[in-house]
This record gives structure tokens, C-alpha cells and sequence, in this order.
């Protein structure tokens, strides 16, 4: 995907496409990995990831450029029945915060765990299942 500007090297839209990558790379071949939503008929199972834009993070404050940024994302997994939602977030889960991604211009404190939502079906739209976790990585710059 392209970005249609000069994007911070070091900043969040980094960030969040290396955690992408990494799931890209790791999750079997029959899970696909999306930025902000799903393709209209997507196949199951997959996986999108919501991000924010992040923020300085409130911890760790200095009064120069050091202040780290906090990106914040929600996983959102999806399958047909509820065994495959809750295996694949499961799985995604345990990549996350065993793999943080190299992003130049950064270093990425462990991610942690934010919270979770119990796999449920969407009965008002898709019928298909979905489990939602909410994560946090704290970043350094680096020189």
C-alpha cells in the first residue's frame, strides 16, 4: 500500500504496517492480514487491525525529543465458526507480543496486552465470529 506523502519514518503508520507485515509473514497462509477493514468478501479467516495515529506517550516525559509514542491498535479476528475466530486470535495474540517488528528510527518496548472482548457472532451483518483485542507499543527514537 502507498501513501500518497511523506510519512514519518519513525512514526506510526511505520509502526503499525511492521506489525502487519510480521503477521503477513507468520500467521498460516489461509489467514489473510488487513489495515482498517476487510475487502467486501474477504476470506475467512483473517485479521484487521484498527490503529490509532499514536500519541506522546504520558509516561517517560522529557523535555526534548526523547518522549516515546504510544501506538495503540485493536486486532479484530475474524472466521466462520467460533473455534477458528478464537484459535486465530489466540495466535495473533501470541505473535504480537512475542514479535515485535524492527522499524528504523525506533525501538519497540514488549507490547502489551490492553484488553479483550469474548469471541462472539455477529448476528446483525456477517454471521461470521469475532474475537477483538487491544494493544499498545510504546516506542523509543532511536538515533
Amino acid at each position: 500500500m502507498s501513501v500518497p506523502f511523506d510519512v514519518d519514518e519513525a512514526g506510526a503508520y511505520e509502526v503499525i504496517t511492521a506489525y502487519r507485515d510480521m503477521l503477513d509473514a507468520l500467521l498460516p497462509e489461509a489467514a489473510s492480514v488487513y489495515l482498517g477493514g476487510a475487502p467486501d468478501g474477504a476470506p475467512t479467516p483473517y485479521v484487521v487491525l484498527y490503529p490509532d495515529i499514536g500519541t506522546e506517550s504520558p509516561v517517560d516525559r522529557a523535555l526534548d525529543e526523547s518522549v516515546p509514542m504510544d501506538v495503540r491498535w485493536q486486532a479484530t479476528s475474524v472466521g466462520v465458526t467460533f473455534g477458528q475466530a478464537l484459535l486465530l486470535a489466540g495466535k495473533v495474540d501470541t505473535l504480537t507480543r512475542r514479535n515485535p517488528p524492527a522499524v528504523p528510527g525506533r525501538r519497540i518496548r514488549p507490547v502489551r496486552q490492553e484488553g479483550s472482548q469474548p469471541v462472539r457472532k455477529d448476528e446483525e451483518s456477517t454471521g461470521l465470529f469475532f474475537g477483538t483485542a487491544q494493544y499498545l507499543a510504546r516506542c523509543d527514537r532511536t538515533a
